[in-house]
């Protein structure tokens, strides 16, 4: 039996497209995956769509260390030719040089107020993995080249031509074994720092980054990157793993195990974000198959249909207006072949996040940690060949913190005035010799009421702990200071850094 408010939602449903400006922070959004639809229609058809806000386009599904250090590969399904960009050395490489329409689409689809991610990773092939920091940071210098804006300097490849994404999405799903259980999740966090500092040199334009883990917590890939770098949006995957499938919240006799009864873990996710996550107002997707199709789901019972979605949307929605996003639903293509009363199944829930008793309106302020809300102008000036003997300024606003102000340069220390209570310590240094410059990270420490913690530098070692907590290497500091307030040899500064700050 269909309930009555679901019959009532689906003859509401209107055809009328009206672009609207994007909200980060609403409770209601509609997350779509596009690229590998089965004879799918170019990106623009979809964006048509009003019931649509984020779209991940999938994929870049070969990262540089599985082919050498080479450019990545793509994997766009019908939108692209089998033309390959070359790399450096005249060899092939994977990254599809041949897809007219993407670009254009993108500008297209960001002039109806969509929000267009480039989705790292998806199911094949199986052995994405980065092989270390170096490499991270490297992958996400060239991922802001070739995707981000614009640059004169550079001359490497451009897919989309004069088109800028909106932001990165990791999709990673790869199948690494061995010895090493850090493959699974090395890297990540540090490319995501690093694209969040190339964000903030387009004070312009708003970035976003989002993972899409499985259901099962802690995600094996992504749950240590959440920890370790802030994430705007998690697309949560409900429908590969019974066990805490959306499926399982209906039937708790799915996927159990031993005498534990199934259930859907978005209750769990918020747990986890609440406690672990960097981004502690990181939204969260219930991420759903469009059909109960193999193309989606290994078993089509993962399928939930519409008169059962809505149930999760009055629980969840109501039960946590501040983390609940929207729901996430992959694929364009399947769902506009999924047609309930004629109205493509995507369309059919938006409708049901928008009419549901808890729905947020659109705000003016999101918990997003943007190029708006991080204005780092002049970082990507700083680099190994362009520090000179005089320091720049520039002018930082990031969440949690106020005022702060530093200048950078090889006579200069990098400094920082930090008015307020901040409910993290943010980590400034400027490191010789291992672009990007300077890095900035934040970590969730405790404080009471100190002023300033100054190590003077240069450090005689490498730290191994820090490398390993912190993603990045020690070699050769300038100056280093750890923003206030925290108190002097505090337990958590104490665990994490494994050493005592003594001067």
């Amino acid at each position: 039996m269909f309930n009555k408010r679901f019959l009532a939602i689906v003859a509401s449903v209107s055809a009328a497209a009206a672009a609207a400006n994007f909200d980060a922070g609403a409770n209601t959004n509609m997350a779509v995956y596009w690229g590998q639809g089965a004879g799918q229609q170019r990106l623009a058809h979809f964006c048509a769509d009003s019931s649509i806000d984020i779209i991940p386009i999938g994929f870049l599904n070969v990262f540089p260390d599985q082919v050498n250090g080479g450019y990545p590969g793509t994997n766009f399904g019908n939108q692209c030719g089998s033309e390959t960009f070359k790399n450096k050395d005249g060899s092939d490489s994977p990254l599809l040089s041949n897809c007219p329409l993407i670009g254009p689409d993108i500008k297209t689809c960001q002039a109806m107020g969509k929000k267009l991610l480039l989705s790292l990773g998806g199911a094949i092939p199986t052995d994405q993995s980065i092989n270390n920091d170096e490499s991270a940071v490297a992958f996400a210098h060239f991922l802001w080249n070739a995707f981000g804006p614009e640059d004169a300097s550079y001359n490497g490849p451009r897919p989309f031509g004069d088109a800028v994404i909106d932001g990165f999405d990791f999709d990673i799903e790869s199948a690494v074994t061995g010895n090493d259980p850090t493959s699974q999740y090395r890297g990540y966090g540090t490319m995501i720092n690093t694209l969040r500092i190339l964000f903030a040199t387009d004070a312009k334009n708003e970035y976003y980054i989002s993972g899409s883990p499985q259901c099962v917590i802690p995600d094996a890939h992504l749950a240590e990157p959440i920890e370790t770098s802030w994430f705007d949006f998690l697309f949560i995957q409900f429908y590969n793993t019974p066990q805490c499938s959306a499926r399982a919240y209906f039937d708790a006799s799915y996927g159990r195990v031993g005498d534990q009864p199934s259930s859907i873990s978005f209750d769990a996710w918020v747990g986890f974000v609440r406690t672990r996550a960097m981004n502690k107002d990181v939204k969260l997707y219930i991420g759903l198959p469009a059909a109960p199709l193999p193309a989606l789901v290994y078993e089509p019972y993962m399928y939930i249909a519409p008169e059962d979605v809505v149930n999760l949307i009055d629980v969840f929605q109501c039960r946590y207006p501040k983390e609940f996003g929207g729901i996430m639903v992959f694929e364009a293509t399947y769902s506009e072949q999924n047609l309930i009363d004629n109205k493509p199944f995507v369309d059919v829930i938006k409708s049901q996040l928008t009419d549901n008793k808890c729905a947020k309106p659109a705000t003016s302020t999101s918990s997003t940690m943007s190029s708006t809300a991080t204005s780092l102008s002049s970082v990507s000036s700083i680099s190994s060949t362009a520090v000179t003997s005089s320091p720049t300024s520039t002018t930082a606003s990031i969440p949690g913190f106020q005022n702060s102000s530093y200048s950078a340069g090889p006579t200069a220390p990098i400094a920082a005035l930090v008015s307020g209570t901040a409910p993290r310590v943010l980590l400034r240094s400027l490191v010789l010799g291992h672009p990007p410059f300077p890095h900035i990270l934040q970590a969730p420490f405790n404080h009471d009421h100190w002023d300033w913690i100054i190590l003077d530098s240069p450090v005689p070692y490498k730290h191994g702990h820090l490398e390993r907590y912190f993603k990045f290497y020690f070699d050769h500091w300038y100056w280093v200071f750890l923003d206030s307030p925290v108190p002097y040899k505090h337990w958590d500064l104490e665990r994490h850094f494994e050493f005592y700050f003594d001067h």
